[in-house]
């Protein structure tokens, strides 16, 4: 993140634009906009100073909410779902948090319950073969950022990239470079505050490059707890917060400085055996792993949280069930 908090030039926007929340690029989270606010000043000079003054940060709290209703039983996220996501702001998220989604079609919805937008980009490796990593960024600038999130309002600064290949980041050399590259292009050219995906919760290797995609990113540690095994530990706090804090160890180790790293928990209903979400347990004992996992990050100290999976339902529960367990997450502060 640059150290330059603000732009050399700003120029104040068209009275359209602002009702819409534009805001210079590149702020950190201390300056992050209320962009709901915003619409309600009436004249230049209160912009300008509700800009750069009086924004507060919001909390780093990420939720992936992709619709996708009606879709099937096993896999949908509807509306009911979405507003029990869309939780208004608590003593658990006192600042706003951030639903990372595939369009701004909700961003007053969003801004309504004193949360904002993010952008989910789900195929980060798609055409590796065929871009460099700038092209890539190029790509996801102007082919999804700018058509789907500028429909409602200013393009959203951040956005959530799924995933570091599993395969490809411990052994080619070329893929971190390609990675390390489009981040830095969607982050120093675009504007972007950046959230990147990585199915390593104890990563041993490649210090140099973790290191430089953290100067670009946060690094989003997925270190999956399953309801059941986190049942079977007795709802230990303490037990789930030592498998957070060795995840934690290895990336610090490595160079990745505590301030950019974050982790990301699986929420979905999956059946026994599943290793990660919720694993078969009971509605109650779901309920506890919840409350477990989210009370042992927040010990843990990341720089913020990610939730994902919501749409997940293999155990074919019942809508109210669903939104009881987002109500549970909701309720407990996390990072």
């Amino acid at each position: 993140m640059s150290s330059n908090l603000y732009p050399k030039t700003f120029s104040i926007p068209s009275p359209l634009a602002l009702r819409v929340g534009i805001y210079p690029l590149g702020f950190d989270r201390r300056f992050f906009d209320k962009e709901f606010f915003v619409r309600y000043l009436n004249n230049e000079l209160a912009t300008r100073f509700a800009l750069f003054f009086s924004a507060q940060a919001f909390d780093y709290r990420f939720d992936v909410c992709t619709f996708c209703c009606p879709c099937w039983a096993t896999n949908h996220m509807c509306q009911a779902q979405f507003d029990a996501l869309n939780s208004p702001t608590n003593a658990s998220q006192p600042n706003g948090k951030l639903l990372m989604m595939g369009n701004d079609s909700h961003r007053d919805e969003l801004h309504a319950n004193g949360n904002f937008l993010g952008a989910y980009y789900n195929t980060l490796n798609d055409n590796y073969c065929c871009m460099t990593g700038a092209q890539k960024a190029d790509d996801i600038e102007n082919n999804y950022i700018i058509p789907l999130f500028t429909t409602t309002g200013t393009k959203t600064t951040w956005i959530a990239l799924n995933e570091l290949s599993v395969s490809l980041w411990p052994n080619d050399a070329n893929y971190r470079a390609w990675v390390i590259a489009l981040c830095s292009r969607l982050h120093s050219t675009y504007g972007h505050s950046l959230l990147v995906y990585s199915p390593f919760p104890n990563p041993g290797a490649h210090g140099s490059d973790w290191a430089s995609l953290a100067s670009y990113a946060y690094i989003v540690s997925e270190t999956y707890l399953t309801g059941a095994a986190v049942n079977a530990s007795g709802n230990s706090v303490s037990w789930c917060q030592s498998q957070y804090q060795s995840s934690f160890n290895s990336y610090t180790a490595l160079g990745v400085p505590a301030s950019k790293l974050m982790i990301v928990e699986h929420f979905a209903e999956t059946v026994s055996g599943v290793n990660w979400g919720r694993s078969g347990c009971s509605t109650a004992g779901w309920d506890n792993a919840i409350r477990a996992r989210n009370t042992a990050i927040h010990n843990v100290g990341f720089a913020g949280f990610s939730s994902y999976g919501w749409n997940g339902n293999g155990m074919n529960c019942t809508d109210t069930e669903l939104i009881q367990h987002i109500n549970t997450y909701t309720a407990t502060k996390v990072p």
